[in-house]
């Protein structure tokens, strides 16, 4: 028996509940109602359209707060702390399935579970097993996002097809050291790893997007009205009340704020559902209150 089988064996009969099944519709604000945490569920399926639904994972066992300190930046304490008086932003970690076209597409595999990583029990709570994933698509290349790809050196997902940008993976790959978490984790989809740069075509007619500042090569992924932004916001009921806030994992702070604007006006201006890695609630959000700014970066 494989090692991706044996694992979903054992998440499944560790689980007590399942996930829902109901496909939701997107609301103002989320895209559907979260589940109520005393659930402990670790998914939701959301429908995007009678051709695509959304499947949202959250990755970490407890709920999860991004203190303010995160946000202060240089010059921006005294303005974080008026904005969010409780001390702390809610947040979370988070993975993505978009189901279309006969063909699963994973996003992300956050933390694994040797750091507490939860994707394994959602996709048991799903009846789904890791071989039953067709596509991995990488946001970028921190530990909390590619944690999952592997157990110890092996592939958690026997059949996936990896995808990455050229850019990210050069930064942290090419460029990077050979020992390191992203490295190592790259080397394991060697004969299923794709470099790709943002004018390539994708697998489901997906689209890459380039949403650099995170990181090097952070990536965007689009699917009709629906917009995968990975960590385009880290506390969002804070970033979207002032958009140029930036959180300390951001590399380059003024490209995060360049980035984050440009990409909320677009999904406001079209109308996207947007699903991000540190969303609160069911991952998604239609930014309905983020304010279009045109002008000034500080």
């Amino acid at each position: 028996m494989t090692t991706t089988k044996l694992l979903a064996l054992a998440a499944a009969a560790a689980l007590a509940l399942a996930c829902t099944n109901k496909a939701k519709d997107a609301g103002p604000g989320q895209g559907g109602k979260a589940q109520p945490k005393a659930q402990a569920a670790h998914c939701e399926r959301i429908a995007i359209d009678s051709t695509m639904t959304l499947i949202s994972i959250t990755d970490n066992a407890e709920p999860k707060y991004m203190p303010n300190s995160l946000f202060y930046g240089k010059e921006d304490s005294a303005l974080v702390e008026a904005l969010s008086p409780s001390g702390k932003v809610e947040s979370s970690v988070r993975c993505f399935i978009i189901e279309a076209q006969g063909k699963r597409a994973l996003f992300d595999t956050g933390n694994g579970p040797a750091r507490g990583g939860k994707l394994m029990e959602g996709l048991a709570e799903l009846g789904l097993t890791p071989d039953s994933i067709d596509y991995l698509l990488l946001t970028h290349l921190h530990a909390d996002h590619i944690g999952g790809m592997t157990i110890g050196d092996e592939p958690a997902f026997g059949r996936a097809e990896v995808y990455v940008a050229r850019d990210e993976y050069d930064y942290w790959v090419t460029n990077g050291k050979p020992g390191s978490p992203a490295a190592k984790a790259m080397r394991a989809y060697q004969g299923r790893l794709h470099r790709f740069g943002y004018s390539d075509r994708l697998p489901m007619g997906i689209v890459p997007m380039a949403a650099p500042g995170h990181t090097p090569g952070h990536t965007a992924y689009q699917k009709g009205r629906l917009l995968i932004v990975g960590d385009l916001f880290h506390g969002l009921s804070l970033q979207l009340i002032d958009l140029r806030l930036c959180a300390d994992y951001d590399m380059d702070r003024r490209r995060a704020i360049e980035t984050r604007l440009k990409f909320s006006n677009y999904a406001r201006d079209n109308g996207l559902l947007t699903a991000g890695m540190h969303y609160p609630g069911n991952g998604t959000s239609d930014l309905v209150r983020s304010k279009k700014i045109v002008g000034t970066i500080y």
